[in-house]
């Protein structure tokens, strides 16, 4: 049965721990494991950098890989640094209040002693937020700008120095990815038919010394990059790693709610049929870190591991938000809401076993409560987030006489 269906067993913990000793074993990096770097704290994105260095010359990057982080990455900086122009929007927000909500009521003419505490409190929360600033200034200091010296890029250079795949041969093997794409895509292949929406945007297209890629099918090549390189002579073991979390990457079943089993069934199948391999496996960045503190004893933080998880679980709620965005809030409160406030009274319990959130650490029974119980939590805060975006929008709207709410749309 497992040599007939091998694409759907995944690989045990002792065939695990002997692959990422093996120097038959092949690490390769998604472009997502690569920008996200740009969201971590400073811990994180050390305890990452220490766990490449220590493969050595098993880390690889597809070509593809390594142009997508190569584009995306001012943008990824851009938005990053933007959080901090958010956050000092947000306390100048609360200042407004003070001068305007506040000084409308006319207080001090209608209740003077109830002004007194009125300024007694906007002069302790305006120490608060002077101090809270301070905070904030620090960790903007830290943030490298679109045209500050980029020392994550400059580390991801030593490390993948000599480690990246070949560019395409040409237009006309990208053409032949695109045909085969094309009906992949109609019959839900994986990998990248969720991102098929990429070619009725206006920036579907981009050309790069000489060559004319379409942005929906950037996953297919980076696949097919993997498999070429995966066919060198003394590679027996791929182990992927993706901050992707759609279903034309992983495996994922309804039951009581969708759980993530594995890598795509059909994902495995094809590069064992194209391939010699022993084993393909595919980890997020927080079972990444923790599976490399674990096998290769490296002193990675839990902290670090919990923020990449935060990352990927952030992931998954874009995924969620994509499919509530068409539901009117009627429909969200009748699908999540009840069911998730009851639930979300018992996660507590179940937080200490977030760090363990990889496939085949846990019992099987014990794994799915856990798993159920963060989609539950997960699903209550998109709902408790999209209502408030929902309400913020109307008030908006009615003071403004809008005609339409942009902000529904994100």
């Amino acid at each position: 049965m497992r040599d007939c269906f091998k694409g759907f067993y995944n690989p045990t913990e002792e065939q695990l721990q002997a692959a990422w000793g093996s120097e038959e074993t092949l690490f390769v990096l998604d472009t997502n494991v690569l920008l996200n770097l740009y969201g971590y704290a400073e811990q994180t994105r050390e305890d990452f950098f220490e766990l490449l260095g220590s493969l050595g010359e098993k880390l690889w990057i597809p070509f593809h890989v390594g142009l997508e982080y190569q584009r995306r990455r001012l943008e990824v900086i851009r938005d990053e640094k933007g959080i901090f122009n958010k956050i000092n929007d947000n306390l100048d927000k609360i200042e407004k209040i003070f001068k305007g909500d506040f000084e409308q009521l006319a207080l001090k003419r209608r209740f003077p002693r109830l002004q007194d505490n009125t300024e007694k409190l906007h002069k302790e929360i305006g120490k608060s937020i002077s101090s809270y600033k301070k905070s904030v200034s620090y960790w903007d200091e830290k943030q490298p700008c679109v045209r500050s010296h980029d020392s994550i890029r400059e580390k991801l250079n030593d490390l993948t120095e000599g480690k990246v795949g070949d560019a395409p041969e040409s237009q006309d093997w990208l053409e032949s990815i695109y045909n085969e794409g094309k009906e992949r895509y109609e019959n839900k292949i994986p990998p990248g038919y969720k991102d098929n929406n990429k070619s009725k945007s206006e920036q579907n297209t981009f050309s790069y010394n000489g060559l004319k890629y379409e942005r929906q099918y950037g996953d297919l090549i980076l696949w097919k990059q993997l498999i070429n390189k995966a066919k060198d002579e003394g590679i027996k073991n791929v182990i992927f790693v993706t901050d992707d979390s759609k279903e034309d990457w992983w495996y994922i079943l309804e039951s009581r709610g969708k759980k993530q089993i594995g890598p795509h069934a059909n994902l495995q199948s094809e590069i064992y049929r194209e391939a010699n391999l022993d084993i393909f496996h595919m980890y997020n960045t927080s079972s990444f870190l923790e599976s490399g503190k674990e096998i290769l004893n490296l002193g990675v933080h839990d902290s670090s591991i919990q923020d990449a998880n935060t990352t990927f679980l952030q992931s998954l709620g874009r995924v969620t938000r994509k499919l509530e965005s068409d539901l009117s809030e009627k429909e969200l409160e009748k699908r999540y809401f009840t069911k998730a406030l009851k639930s979300f009274k018992e996660y507590d319990k179940f937080r200490g076993l977030e760090l363990k959130y990889q496939y085949g650490s846990l019992e099987d029974e014990e794994l799915q409560d856990l798993k159920k119980r963060i989609n539950e939590r997960n699903e209550l805060v998109h709902y408790i987030k999209l209502k408030d975006l929902w309400k913020s929008s109307r008030h908006d709207n009615e003071a403004n006489d809008a005609d339409d709410d942009e902000n529904d749309e994100d």
